[in-house]
């Protein structure tokens, strides 16, 4: 059996800002989904979390994201058949890239699998076309943190990798506010306020520019501590652009109240994530009050590799 992972992610910041050619940063997480891979009479993959996927002998799960993948790969010459098995600990529909690091995983295991090299340029391509099925018009941003790792800037459709030292003593609490969104409608939306107050949103996105190299300039010179501060002010950004929730905001403030540094929601918004950094030493006070709230989280730091095998 051959076993490949793939990390998930989360927006630090810009998210909703990059649709207009504001820049953005992404970070991939070292919470991972799993894809192993051995000899079958036919295609055949399962996930732990969602059940059957894809049944190529009973025709389930033709036109998926998982098919398109597959497409691709006999595309170059492998028409080796394989069961896969699937098992994720990213949060799914939540703005981690769940999709995309399953596809990455996937598409590396199999390569793998039919003695094909599992460049990560490769598996990026293939992961991106297979996201395509998923999200029609996807920013390439999940399947490249999952791919890549590390931290990346992003504008306009170019991405580039920034080198990244993460201080051990510094962590990320991601925590799932268990509400699912549409992220088409979210996008849409602020698209539409966007173009109804030109006049007034330009400088809000201005900002959010601003903030995007003001915490490049502390993430290189190893000032991760005031991250927090930068995080907080682009909450209020987010706030301002109407993709806030209350239960988003009931969980940034209860975290803020119980150490965080700084605390946003990532990605679409209107539920889905919010994320906090913390110092190490103060998580105990903020874990037990989670799960007295019945609230799933993960603690985590960033993956500087990204796709790789086990």
């Amino acid at each position: 059996m051959i076993c490949s992972r793939a990390p998930g992610k989360i927006i630090l910041f810009g998210e909703h800002f990059v649709v207009k050619g504001f820049p953005g940063l992404g970070v991939a997480l070292n919470t991972y989904a799993r894809a192993c891979v051995e000899n079958n009479d036919f295609n055949y993959v399962e996930s732990k979390q969602l059940g059957v996927l894809f049944d190529e002998k009973r025709g389930f799960g033709l036109n998926t994201n998982i098919h398109a993948l597959i497409n691709e790969i006999r595309g170059l010459g492998c028409e080796k058949n394989f069961r896969a098995f699937i098992d994720s600990s990213i949060f799914i529909s939540s703005g981690m890239g769940s999709s995309a690091a399953v596809s990455v995983a996937l598409t590396h295991a199999i390569l793998r699998f039919c003695g094909l090299d599992p460049s990560k340029d490769l598996v990026s391509k293939i992961a991106f076309e297979a996201e395509k099925v998923i999200h029609k018009r996807p920013s390439g941003i999940d399947n490249t943190l999952a791919t890549y790792g590390g931290m990346i800037y992003y504008r306009s459709g170019e991405f580039k990798k920034i080198d990244l030292e993460w201080p051990e003593n510094y962590t990320i609490l991601v925590v799932n506010t268990g509400i699912e969104r549409n992220t088409g409608v979210v996008v849409k939306d602020v698209l539409d306020l966007y173009e109804r107050r030109r006049d007034i949103l330009y400088n809000v996105y201005l900002a959010a520019e601003k903030l995007v190299e003001e915490a490049l300039s502390k993430i290189r010179s190893g000032d991760i501590e005031s991250l927090g501060e930068l995080m907080n002010i682009a909450q209020g950004l987010l706030y301002t652009i109407n993709v806030s929730c209350k239960r988003c905001e009931e969980i940034i403030w209860l975290l803020r109240g119980s150490g965080a540094l700084g605390a946003k929601l990532s990605g679409a918004g209107r539920g889905g994530i919010v994320i906090s950094l913390f110092r190490r030493e103060d998580l105990s006070k903020i874990t037990s009050i989670l799960e007295r709230e019945g609230l799933r989280y993960l603690i985590a730091q960033p993956d500087l590799y990204g796709v790789s095998q086990i």
